[in-house]
């Protein structure tokens, strides 16, 4: 493998320096990382710059979308080959880097690649990830009538995908060239659909490595329940990050992947009538939440990203 310089892009806020401290830790063991960027979103505990560590400091927490957009600026002004995008819970296998380098290394197509994430296990199992057209949340009556199957993943490491998390994907730097920055009006979550969804649209392949391995430290907010998504938001103490993911998610379906918004808007409704029957506690804060998710929909069928204020 030929050598390249690698420069990780990591934001972090709140109390998670433990975490931070442990990625940092293992970056300093992978050769081809020659820097780390950690843009700290106004976190409770500050880390100093030094030789390998460079600190982006923010006076409040900006969410990912602006941490990403900053990270990667600062990243690109370096010129490296490669630009390695983490969360700051993600630890990679001390292999994880030099496994993506060799897929670079080895492709035949334009194509990028990210690691895999040992909790992602249901990208497994379907043999990759793909938006069904006018689908919501992966709902679609079409593909329930027609009984839609997915390929499994056979001897292929390879996993196909439509969109991945920033964590663990490796950009060449003409890649970002190409496409730009994240769009910073998504706050947080989905910014990362809408971001990787711009290589489809290039026509790059998108690729997860499953024998290029992180394991999250942390579990994302809806992960914590293990009960479908939707049914989570009704259970989690994070509220706001439920209400950031259910707007920014259709919004970004109603841009990218709405070919008939017709059967789009049908699938909604359909699927809002499970939630209602089958999620939704029938007390007071059952339908406060509901009705929070119906403005975060009208929000993104009017387009109004940015932040959220109290009452969505």
């Amino acid at each position: 493998m030929i050598d390249k310089n690698v420069i990780a892009v990591i934001v972090t806020y709140g109390d998670r320096i433990e975490y931070v401290k442990k990625v940092i830790d293992r970056l300093k063991k992978i050769k081809e990382v020659t820097q780390t960027i950690l843009v700290d979103n106004n976190s409770n505990q500050k880390m100093v710059s030094t030789d390998f560590l460079k600190v982006v400091s923010l006076e409040k927490n900006s969410g990912s979308a602006n941490g990403y957009y900053l990270g990667l600026k600062s990243a690109v002004k370096n010129n490296p080959d490669f630009v390695w995008m983490l969360d700051d819970d993600n630890l990679p296998s001390e292999n994880a880097l030099e496994k993506l380098l060799n897929d670079y290394e080895k492709m035949e197509v334009k194509a990028a690649f990210c690691s895999y994430r040992l909790d992602r296990k249901e990208l497994k199992e379907a043999g990759g990830q793909r938006y069904i057209p006018n689908s919501f949340f992966g709902f679609s009556l079409r593909s329930k009538i027609k009984r839609r199957t997915t390929n499994k993943l056979k001897e292929n490491n390879l996993l196909p995908c439509d969109t991945v998390p920033y964590g663990g994907l490796l950009l060449p730097i003409e890649y970002i060239k190409l496409i730009g920055y994240p769009n910073r009006d998504y706050v947080l979550y989905s910014d990362d659909n809408d971001y990787t969804y711009r290589l489809k649209k290039r026509g790059i392949q998108l690729f997860c490595d499953t024998k290029s391995v992180i394991s999250d430290l942390e579990s994302s907010w809806y992960r914590r329940e293990k009960v479908p998504m939707f049914q989570g938001v009704f259970r989690t103490k994070m509220m706001r990050n439920a209400l950031y993911t259910i707007r920014n998610r259709t919004y970004f379906e109603l841009n990218n992947i709405v070919t008939s918004k017709f059967e789009y808007w049908i699938n909604v409704v359909v699927y809002l009538m499970y939630v209602f029957v089958f999620y939704m506690p029938k007390n007071k804060l059952g339908f406060l939440r509901f009705g929070l998710i119906l403005k975060c929909i009208k929000l993104a069928r009017i387009g109004q990203l940015g932040e959220l204020d109290e009452n969505c």
